[in-house]
């Protein structure tokens, strides 16, 4: 089975290492030139759970793939904003038979990915793995998952279980969810939550646990996505979904997510549109503390690009209060 890793960075390359390990076919390919060939000349060197290695996994460029490569199954872990390139990118890669897999942060990418593929062909889902990229070729990857996946259709449901079965002989954790947009909303209450307060106040994901007032304005934002997400006909528990978010917090511990990483450590932009219930304000209401993370996340991008002073993180908290 020849599988692809399309967004090989952190946690692509965390996925690419343990069905690697596993003994699939696996290509890693990615977009950022210093990670690409630091793999090609000397590996991916990856430590998972505490434990490295240095895996000879054929890497390539996204516009550098050999043009006879057609995989039977595409992961994606692209950047929210990165996927409809990624798709073009992919598309002479895959055919009517290749299973697309997306566990990406984020609602409705099944919609871009759906003009490229059948959407039985399409595997949805989201994870609780946490990953790292240190330096170009070296990254890390935590947790023990699980990978909730699920199918847009009756007719992806075999897909659903081979998928399922490779990722459990790779030991990521696969599940099929009972209820998949359930799933994916309950992820979308750690994005809106965690990864952006982690950001703004420039702590690991732990460190919310220790701030009552951060416990507050985690248990506000996910009051507001559990009332979004009633329009997209998901209903979640305010109280469950809270108590999930801190003991998750807890679990990742020391971990700072991935909007930390692009915004603090790689000045990059972040992905806050597309993590951000606001975001949908053309389907869906507009909330006030979304609101306010986001003008909280937007401003210093452009000040991180230049290598400027971008904030004061206690700020936030008297702003908001």
């Amino acid at each position: 089975m020849k599988i692809a890793i399309a967004g090989s960075g952190a946690l692509g390359s965390g996925f690419g290492a343990k069905l690697f390990q596993a003994g699939y076919d696996v290509t890693l390919i990615d977009g950022y030139t210093s990670h690409v060939e630091a793999v090609k000349q000397h590996g991916l060197n990856i430590t998972i759970n505490g434990e490295a290695f240095e895996l000879n996994i054929p890497m390539y460029h996204f516009n550098d793939q050999p043009d006879e490569s057609i995989y039977d199954v595409v992961f994606l872990f692209p950047k929210s904003m990165q996927l409809k390139e990624v798709m073009e990118d992919m598309k002479p890669h895959i055919d009517n038979e290749t299973i697309v897999v997306c566990t990406m942060n984020g609602l409705k990418h099944e919609e871009v990915i759906a003009q490229y593929v059948a959407q039985s062909q399409i595997v949805r889902g989201v994870t609780t793995w946490t990953a790292g990229l240190e330096s170009p070729g070296h990254s890390h990857l935590l947790g023990s998952g699980p990978v909730e996946i699920g199918e847009l259709v009756d007719e992806g449901k075999e897909n659903v279980i081979k998928v399922a079965d490779l990722l459990n002989e790779a030991e990521l954790n696969g599940v099929i969810s009972k209820d998949l947009y359930q799933s994916i909303w309950k992820k979308i209450c750690v994005n809106g939550t965690a990864n952006a307060l982690s950001t703004v106040l420039e702590c690991n994901m732990a460190s919310l646990n220790e701030s009552s007032y951060a416990k507050c304005l985690i248990y506000k934002l996910t009051q507001e996505i559990v009332h979004v997400a009633t329009i997209d006909n998901v209903h979640l528990n305010v109280d469950e979904v809270f108590e999930y978010l801190v003991d998750l917090n807890e679990k990742v511990g020391a971990h700072y997510p991935s909007m930390y990483q692009d915004l603090i450590v790689n000045n990059r932009k972040t992905e806050i549109d597309y993590k951000s219930c606001h975001l949908f304000r053309t389907k869906y209401l507009g909330h006030i503390t979304n609101q306010n993370v986001k003008q909280r996340i937007h401003p210093y991008e452009p000040f991180l690009l230049l290598d400027q002073p971008h904030h004061q993180p206690l700020l936030f908290y008297h702003q908001l209060s």
